[in-house]
């Protein structure tokens, strides 16, 4: 009776343990403030955290890529190497090496334990704005105000495809997790699926009146977000708008998903960013800046335990599960 009784008691604890740190609609409304990194000149334009969580990198309209530790929240080191100002900044997914791309029309890939720049990519004719890594860290894709994609062995830093498709900026890029297909964003109002081993278009997702700013796949593949004045939730398989997110009264910069898929963060020009629930649409919760901030890039660790926000100030803002 009495190791029957033990038993059970630790099966309890060892799902309270467990659900300690999973998300739910309920401990979404937790989130609190928790730290503001300074230290940056310019406004901030993409922020992302390291696959295992222990760093945050950090692009802006300066020139330079900030690497902060994601423990003691102090600035651990400082990539420089562009020449003018970083667009865009993504970890690979092994969390060994940093893309970023620029106004100086390259894509950089970083070594980010060292800082030490490897490879500069040339090939875009006009500003780089969105950088990201395939699933397996072979390959890159970067989006450009020259309306195309090009898709990088990262080994090398050959070009292997360029993709042409959009009539317009391409202001965001995102790999499916399954690394078969992109989805792009643009100023055209459109989000383009392709194959990405082919290079073939494959849809066009139209349901937005002005321009597209981000697309972010869900963590299962079978969604995609795009922000442009709204949020659109799609069926990535079908290109079908299932739901449509309104709340923000100005333009949403950024759009993420939370590490279980349950959750959306965006972030916007009317200074603030909004949890929702990905599966109902609503506004689970809603962090307010001052009425001079806007913020252009959010960010979930992959724990699910802090929200950044990346803002005009320029600040980077931390919320924290509490």
């Amino acid at each position: 009776m009495r190791k029957t009784r033990l038993l059970t008691l630790i099966a309890i604890f060892a799902t309270l343990f467990a659900s300690c740190g999973m998300l739910t609609a309920q401990n979404v409304k937790n989130f609190k403030y928790h730290k503001t990194l300074t230290g940056y000149f310019w406004s901030i334009t993409s922020i992302g955290f390291s696959p295992d969580g222990k760093y945050l990198a950090s692009s802006s309209l300066d020139f330079d890529i900030i690497i902060t530790n994601a423990n003691s929240w102090k600035k651990h080191k400082t990539l420089e190497g562009h020449s003018e100002s970083v667009n865009s900044v993504c970890w690979s997914p092994d969390g060994k090496y940093l893309a970023s791309g620029s106004y100086d029309k390259t894509v950089i890939i970083w070594d980010a334990n060292s800082g030490q720049k490897l490879k500069t990519l040339n090939g875009h004719s006009d500003i780089v704005k969105s950088v990201c890594w395939s699933p397996d860290g072979r390959c890159l894709a970067s989006g450009s105000y020259d309306t195309t994609i090009v898709i990088w062995d990262a080994n090398s830093g050959q070009k292997l495809k360029t993709l042409n498709g959009h009539s317009d900026i391409v202001n965001s890029v995102s790999w499916s997790p399954d690394g078969k297909y992109l989805a792009s964003a643009s100023d055209d109002k459109t989000i383009v699926i392709w194959d990405a081993i082919s290079g073939k278009k494959l849809k066009i997702l139209n349901g937005h009146t002005f321009s597209v700013s981000s697309v972010y796949w869900s963590p299962d593949g079978k969604y995609l977000a795009s922000a442009s004045f709204d949020i659109i939730i799609w069926d990535a398989n079908s290109g079908q708008k299932l739901k449509t997110l309104e709340g923000h009264e100005e333009w949403v910069r950024s759009v993420c998903w939370s590490p279980d898929g349950k959750y959306l963060a965006s972030g916007s020009d009317d200074t603030t960013v909004i949890i929702w629930d990905a599966k109902s649409g609503k506004t689970l919760k809603t962090f307010e800046s001052n009425s001079f901030n806007c913020f252009r890039s959010v960010a979930w660790s992959p724990n699910g335990k802090y929200l950044a926000g990346g803002s005009k100030i320029p600040d980077v803002i931390i919320w924290r599960l509490e």
